[in-house]
């Protein structure tokens, strides 16, 4: 996945929910210079944002069974690296299953040929 700096992604994290299993726990966690961080959890008491960088800037769709995709706004440079999804459900007879997805983010500054400008052709200077 790409990003612009100071824009916003969404790192896709999806599943088909299933009869007689429960979302436990779903975290969002970050791999960079060969260290792994937890951003973000989601639990019984709520959720968690666990990297202060990341906190007011993150943010996974609730009340969307099936969707765990997170939202990073005002991206920065930094934020390049390999993000994890990690969900856990508890079946009826009480055990758990755990599924994970990787995505790459890379971070690009904007291009600076487009963001220019040009004064429109009939704008004369006085």
């Amino acid at each position: 996945v790409k990003g612009t700096w100071m824009g916003s992604t969404t790192l896709p994290c999806t599943y088909v929910p299933s009869d007689g299993f429960t979302e436990q726990t779903l975290s969002w966690s970050v791999e960079r210079d060969s260290s792994t961080s937890t951003i973000f959890r989601r639990d019984d008491s709520g959720d968690h944002i666990l990297l202060s960088k990341f906190r007011d800037r993150v943010s996974v769709p609730k009340h969307s069974p099936g969707n765990a995709s997170l939202l990073i706004e005002n991206l920065e440079m930094p934020d390049s690296g390999h993000y994890t999804c990690q969900v856990i459900w508890r079946s009826k007879n009480r055990s758990l299953i755990t599924r994970e997805v990787t995505t790459a983010v890379k971070v690009r500054e904007v291009n600076p040929a487009s963001s220019s400008w040009e004064l429109p052709s009939s704008f004369h200077w006085r």
